[in-house]
């Protein structure tokens, strides 16, 4: 039945503001040191960046992820349905041709092989994209911090999300670490 009072909880999670500590690095290797230190605590920190490194996703650590489930689903998905939607129909409307078999496996391999791929890119692209919606609504970056226009050119950002309690030991810890600017926000 219908429960009003997930609802609610539910909203009041999207509608929550954001409590944590943000700062501003000018360099890579201060960044990667604060996101470990940040990490070893137990929290997992999000980070913004000029342009991919390869050093913050190694910082980061391992990461699980839906993407390469919903790609072997909807692939094998493509596969079942290039293959068996052909060998539905021939043997629907059998056109027997020169004693060759009706459902003859080899003719259907390229029509399975084209839907493999196009059902695998649709639904990979379309679970990025969800999958990226839901992530902006469980982890928040604060308003002020999407705007610093200085990420975008020569700056990096680290944003951890934590109690009240936790925001003077992680802003201690990105000061420590040669943050340029921190923030600390409080919802």
């Amino acid at each position: 039945g219908y429960n009003s009072t997930n609802e609610k909880s539910w909203r009041r999670t999207l509608m929550a503001k954001f409590t944590g500590v943000w700062g501003v690095f000018e360099n890579l290797d201060e960044m990667t040191d604060t996101i470990e230190e940040v990490r070893s605590k137990g929290i997992r920190p999000t980070t913004l960046s000029p342009c991919p490194r390869h050093e913050i996703d190694h910082a980061l650590g391992p990461q699980f992820t839906l993407v390469p489930w919903i790609g072997l689903a909807f692939a094998i998905l493509g596969c079942t349905i290039g293959l068996g939607f052909p060998a539905w129909t021939a043997s629907d409307w059998v056109l027997p041709v020169g004693g060759k078999p009706v459902v003859a496996i080899t003719p259907f391999i390229v029509i399975g092989f084209e839907l493999t791929i196009l059902f695998t890119a649709i639904h990979v692209l379309a679970g990025l994209a969800i999958l990226g919606i839901i992530d902006s609504y469980r982890f928040p970056i604060p308003k002020a911090c999407k705007e610093y226009p200085r990420f975008q050119r020569d700056r990096f950002g680290v944003v951890v999300r934590c109690n009240e309690s936790q925001l003077s030991e992680f802003e201690t810890v990105m000061k420590n670490r040669g943050a340029e600017e921190v923030h600390v926000e409080k919802a």
